[in-house]
């Protein structure tokens, strides 16, 4: 876990260069909310579901130094992330993951160091409002790219702990009307576990999705990897 004063001075830092963003995917806030209930599943169900392209990858602009995405709101203009350029504290720039066209926004990594420790965030970016929207991690690293349900209702995510292995967290969050843009993203549901790893997500539904997970055991001198899948339903 994050040391809480890391976490506020590398937040500070990240964002200054843009006031327009929502922090989303705080512990305290699912620690209020109901825990997905799962239930086992079948690897014939998960590998009967698709697996869909999310993520387009459209025109971006700028230059050595900046990253700008058009959106409808005019050019929006990023500092480029470069890994090996400017070993300096603090934000670190921005790294283009792609676009979801049926969500209509951009995804991106942040990057930034603190105390010689480098952390990273994904970030959400409305096409329409070019409002920013961070998903908070648990851990250092970024949380994997969020998948969206069929019809849009709702994201999932996840994140696997490095240094603690057959270990990970699960973030539902519920896409609102874009009529209030500072709550079109709110948490909904979320799993904590220590007995296995995530390997995929797939949506069944709007309100139903399969986990395929993975833990980690010793066979003599080997270590192998142990599958199972479990179905998570979204509560009203």
């Amino acid at each position: 876990m994050r040391i809480l004063c890391l976490f506020l001075l590398i937040s500070y830092s990240c964002y200054a260069q843009n006031s327009n963003v929502a922090t989303i995917g705080y512990a305290d806030k699912f620690d209020k909310l109901p825990k997905l209930n799962l239930v086992k599943s079948t690897q014939a169900k998960y590998d009967s579901i698709p697996v869909k392209n999310m993520l387009s990858q459209p025109k971006l602009f700028g230059d050595g130094a900046n990253l700008s995405i058009q959106t409808k709101k005019g050019m929006l203009n990023l500092k480029k992330y470069r890994e090996k350029v400017n070993s300096a504290e603090g934000f670190k720039g921005y790294q283009y993951a792609g676009y979801y066209p049926s969500l209509q926004m951009h995804a991106l990594f942040s990057h930034h160091t603190a105390e010689h420790i480098g952390f990273s965030d994904l970030v959400l970016v409305d096409d329409l409002s070019a409002k920013k929207y961070a998903i908070a991690s648990v851990g250092d690293d970024a949380v994997q790219l969020p998948i969206p349900s069929p019809n849009g209702k709702y994201l999932v995510y996840f994140y696997n702990w490095v240094y603690q292995k057959n270990s990970s967290f699960i973030g539902v969050l519920k896409i609102g009307s874009r009529n209030h843009p500072q709550t079109l993203l709110t948490e909904k549901a979320s799993y904590e576990t220590k007995k296995w790893a995530v390997e995929g997500i797939k949506w069944l539904d709007d309100r139903s999705f399969i986990v395929k997970t993975s833990a980690e055991e010793k066979n003599g001198q080997a270590k192998v990897k142990q599958y199972a899948y479990y179905l998570a339903q979204l509560q009203p």
